[in-house]
């Protein structure tokens, strides 16, 4: 890559956009579907600055404005303000690199062009006439042309009354030089568009960006240049910092939650003063009024901020993006108020498709955007802003936008207040950060879907989407089944890591997958397997328990033919999936994915429980032994009260125990006189409950005790570290806590006291954290002298779980710290004994349990001969559907699944309700088909150095060669394969380093 831009002569690029727009149907990476077509009577049509303007919607001066393919991208998707990039005398600078971050809020280092003073004219200038060219190319060249073009100018008095800012100015005021020598590139290369009339006026307008810290005067003094002498319309650019450091920091620590980000007190010290911004507006205005000229504010510059993230250089940076939007409008509201509604403003500032119409109906004109359309969908989301636009004022009975905003201020206000309300400003909106994959990616074949990489069995997760968008719930279903035997299971308690890693973070909010594989499961029906299944009758396969491990591995050997019989100690097959409340998973849900199972001839033997070493099972007949026997058995911590190896005090709970007792029917004894056998028990005081431990299971017995404990009841969770290292999922907890389950953070048990037999109350110690510890969290470290007691009638105790390895006993099984010691395909230090789920990793997950069982089969079969296979899906065929999802690509889209019933008080019914079809067809089409296309690289690039090109796939055997006694020798030959019709070329010459495309190339 190159931190230096080349710009292309006229020429090259109106061939470039001909023969793309021809071979390919698109221009500069946009589509042709998501070029902007002019209505001619279109409500948002207005006039502005003397001029018509046909969207009011454009790119902020910034990166998207500085190269003409970035203008003619912008404007092809409907941008009709272009705020050409801020120029200033000082055009050799060197900007640091990398110089954007748009993970989330944004963050950039750059604030001025990279180009000398006349080549940014030059290209000003190219894309004027380039867009003109394209209204006949794209058959509206008889609708009017409706584009305004914004000079932005810079920094102080001195350099824009400079000569060579006097001569850009002039340039861009009469361009007819330069315009001249286009039209003779026109005249002898494409005379079919010689004759098309381009203005040599290109701008009758400015918008000023001044330092931080300049002086009042000097901004109203250049302010005054530019009306006067430049008799340009004026917009003034304003700091966000105008809004007061105490309001700033309100606003993005306590009511946002951007507690990370640090604010620069200095800045606001420097910065223009409220009553200077006031004093400066009423003299512009009336200056304004009195020359006949438009005179308004810009609304806001980004915020300088410290460079607390340390990815781009230097000691600050100047945030942007969602995280700007609700201080801008709160400063907007503020000057309204003082101005009488009665000011002119040109916005900026957080912008998306979801707020553009809000922010249009408080009278703002024009809106632009930046940091938005750094991110995937990048020029495409112009479509949207205008549908949003135009839906908004039909829904409000709106023929324009003067209607659209008669009542502008109070739609500010209304906007202000929501803007710190709504969750999509929040800093917990976006949880997971930009989608990467781990694997990495090579120079061909870079289409990933990080989602499968992340799922424990690799879920084709944009394959079931497919089908689901499609209506096609069976072929879901099958698409689920073939590296997943549990689709009700997983669909209602999957952890579902997924998601974190699913590209619409880089949107809004992530698909919901798991979600969608419920509705697969419900409306679907299952493939006939055993039909397909080739046995393979001399080969017998035992495995020792059934839960998510063992019952995985036996539906995978089974469906390659082999003959499994599944040992359960138990009276039913699961394992630890019955310990999962039935508010979050129904029986029926786990009886159904178990009898699929057995349909494929598995046999499962319950209450049989294998006592001897698995050798005696390879002594009995079976080819091979899968031990997968989980984690059963809680472990308490000795802690002075009680004895783990004797009676427990009244009132004292394992946790497995306690959810194991509930979910048979029997409600344990939380305080009240004996055991109860209805869920909701009445007590003469309400009984409080503390629940010992940070992980899900935790977080189950806390909303299960929650359920129990009647109206009153008080549910604690007791954890030693904070709430940041707790394992839990953020999901769970969160559940746990609008339920009303309390946390009491840094605090751990010491001593349980009791009286008559019974637990009458914790005494716990307050902790401090420490240094991490070999997993990375932080050690709790007791605070002297911090003990405190809670009354209590009954504890909970989930503070960890462990196997029964008895079975073990003159057994050449490995196994250390109670777990079996595995290689990575599950074999153990035995042959033909495998092992595999928690006992053979700690407890992590039902999907990551199903991916030992899916190794183990696989190695199983291997080591047997047996030919390995997971069942074939039918794939979709969407290189029709390119174009769609293209658009799709390019737009927000909130999820639709319904809300959670969290209220305890409704006992045990289902928490999460269901998707209905349609709602899961909707939600399904949000997928973005990432196996198949991604481009994210393309769309994010302001400048279009990334370009997609196509190839057939091939495979080669390629020499590798080496340098001997000064000769060339081929030494060997290795494959070479390009399996991906759609490859990236990067073209440096358009790139300037600022590191936006690795942010979210995945």
């Amino acid at each position: 890559m190159s931190d230096v831009m080349r710009p292309q002569p006229f020429e090259v690029l109106l061939r470039w956009i001909l023969e793309e727009l021809k071979e390919r149907g698109s221009i500069f990476g946009v589509p042709e579907g998501l070029f902007f077509r002019p209505v001619p009577d279109a409500p948002y049509r207005t006039a502005f600055l003397g001029e018509r303007l046909g969207t009011p919607v454009g790119p902020a001066a910034g990166p998207h404005t500085q190269l003409a393919q970035n203008i003619v991208a912008a404007w092809l998707a409907g941008a009709r303000f272009i705020e050409l990039k801020t120029v200033q005398i000082l055009d050799e600078l060197e900007i640091p690199r990398p110089c954007i971050d748009m993970e989330d809020e944004g963050y950039n280092v750059e604030w001025s062009q990279e180009l000398k003073l006349d080549q940014s004219a030059w290209e000003y200038i190219k894309a004027w006439a380039l867009v003109h060219i394209l209204r006949r190319v794209l058959g509206f060249g008889e609708v009017p042309f409706e584009t305004i073009f914004n000079m932005s100018v810079g920094y102080d008095y001195k350099g824009i009354t400079s000569p060579p800012m006097i001569r850009f100015m002039d340039r861009l005021r009469d361009a007819s030089a330069e315009l001249a020598e286009i039209k003779a590139v026109l005249e002898e290369k494409y005379p079919e568009f010689a004759d098309i009339e381009i203005p040599s006026r290109i701008v009758n307008s400015v918008t000023l960006s001044t330092m931080h810290g300049c002086p009042p005067g000097e901004i109203e003094r250049i302010a005054a240049y530019l009306m006067e002498e430049r008799r340009l319309h004026t917009f003034v650019k304003l700091n966000p910092t105008l809004l007061g450091y105490d309001e700033v920091s309100r606003i993005l620590h306590d009511v946002l939650g951007f507690t990370e980000i640090k604010l620069k007190q200095e800045s606001f010290e420097k910065d223009l003063q409220w009553e200077d911004a006031v004093r400066i507006i009423r003299n512009l205005r009336t200056l304004a009024e009195k020359l006949g000229l438009v005179f308004g504010v810009k609304l806001t510059n980004t915020l300088a901020v410290e460079n607390w993230k340390g990815l781009l250089p230097g000691e600050e940076m100047y945030m942007s993006g969602r995280a700007l939007f609700p201080i801008t409008v709160n400063l907007y509201w503020k000057l309204a108020r003082e101005f009488d509604g009665a000011l002119h403003v040109s916005y900026v500032g957080g912008i998306d498709a979801l707020n553009v119409a809000e922010v249009l109906r408080t009278g703002a004109l024009p809106v632009t955007v930046c940091s938005d359309l750094l991110k995937p969908g990048g020029y495409g989301k112009f479509a949207q802003y205008i549908e949003e636009v135009e839906r908004a004022m039909r829904e409000a009975g709106a023929r324009s936008l003067e209607e659209f905003s008669r009542d502008g201020l109070s739609a500010l206000e209304e906007l202000a207040l929501k803007s710190l309300e709504d969750p999509r400003y929040k800093r917990r909106f976006v949880r997971f950060g930009s989608p990467k994959v781990e694997s990495g990616l090579e120079p061909f074949d870079c289409v990933v879907a990080p989602c499968v990489e992340r799922c424990a069995v690799g879920q084709d997760v944009p394959e079931y989407c497919y089908w689901i968008a499609k209506g096609e719930f069976d072929k879901a279903l099958e698409v689920i089944l073939s590296r997943n035997p549990f689709p009700g299971i997983t669909g209602h308690v999957c952890t579902h890591l997924c998601r974190t890693r699913c590209t619409r973070n880089d949107y809004e909010q992530p698909v919901e997958i798991r979600a969608l594989k419920r509705a697969a499961f419900e409306f679907g029906t299952r493939p006939n397997y055993p039909s397909r299944v080739t046995r393979h009758a001399s080969r017998k396969v035992a495995v020792i328990g059934s839960g998510p491990a063992g019952l995985a591995a036996a539906y995978f050997l089974a469906l390659n033919g082999v003959e499994v019989t599944v040992f359960e100690a138990r009276e039913r097959p699961g394992g630890t999936v019955w310990l999962i409340p039935p508010f979050r998973l129904p029986d029926e849900v786990i009886e159904a994915d178990v009898e699929f199972i057995r349909s494929l001839g598995v046999e499962i033997r319950t209450n049989s429980p294998i006592t001897e070493p698995p050798e005696k099972l390879l002594e009995k007949g079976f080819d091979a032994v899968f031990i997968a026997v989980g984690l059963r058995e809680d472990a308490i911590p000795p802690i002075e009260g009680i004895d783990p190896r004797g009676p427990l005090p009244q009132g004292v709970f394992p946790a497995l125990e306690f959810l194991r007792r509930v979910r048979e029917g029997e409600y344990p004894d939380l305080g009240q006189s004996s055991t109860s056998s209805s869920p909701i028990t009445h007590h003469p005081s309400p009984p409080r409950v503390a629940v010992i431990g940070g992980g899900d299971t935790a977080m189950d017995a806390a909303r299960v005790a929650l359920r129990l404990v009647g109206e009153g009841g008080e549910v604690t969770v007791y954890y030693r570290r904070s709430r940041a290292e707790m394992p839990a999922s953020p999901e769970e907890l969160e559940e746990a806590l609008e339920e009303g389950v309390l946390l009491e953070e840094l605090t751990s048990p010491v001593r349980v006291s009791r009286e008559d037999g019974r637990v009458v109350a914790l005494e716990l110690v307050r902790n401090r954290l420490g240094e991490p510890g070999p997993d990375g969290r932080r050690t709790p470290v007791p605070i002297p002298g911090s003990e405190f007691t809670v009354p209590v009638d009954a504890v909970i105790f989930a503070t960890g779980q462990r196997a029964d390895l008895s079975f073990l006993r003159g057994s050449a099984v490995e196994a250390k710290g109670g777990q079996i010691i595995t290689d990575e395909h599950g074999r153990t230090s035995v042959p033909r004994v495998y092992a595999g789920g928690d006992v053979a990793q700690g407890v992590k997950s039902i999907i990551s349990a199903a991916s030992h069982g899916l190794r183990a089969a696989e190695a199983i079969c291997r080591d047997l001969e047996i030919p390995f296979q997971v069942p074939a899906f039918p794939r979709p065929d969407i290189e029709s559907e390119i174009p769609e999802i293209k658009r799709i690509r390019a737009r927000k889209e909130l999820p639709h699944l319904p809300r959670p019933t969290l209220d305890p008080s409704k006992g045990f019914g289902l928490v999460h309700p269901s998707l209905d079809r349609d709602a899961a067809r909707r939600e399904a089409s949000r997928c973005l088909q990432c196996s198949e296309i991604c481009d994210k690289c393309v769309e994010v690039c302001p400048n279009r150095a990334n370009v997609v090109y196509f190839v057939e796939p091939v495979a080669w055997e390629v020499p590798v060669v080496s340098l001997r006694e000064g000769k060339l020798e081929v030494v060997r030959r290795e494959p070479f394969r390009v399996e991906q019709r759609r490859q990236i070329i990067h073209i440096d010459d358009f790139c300037n380093e600022c590191g936006n495309c690795a942010t979210f190339c995945v």
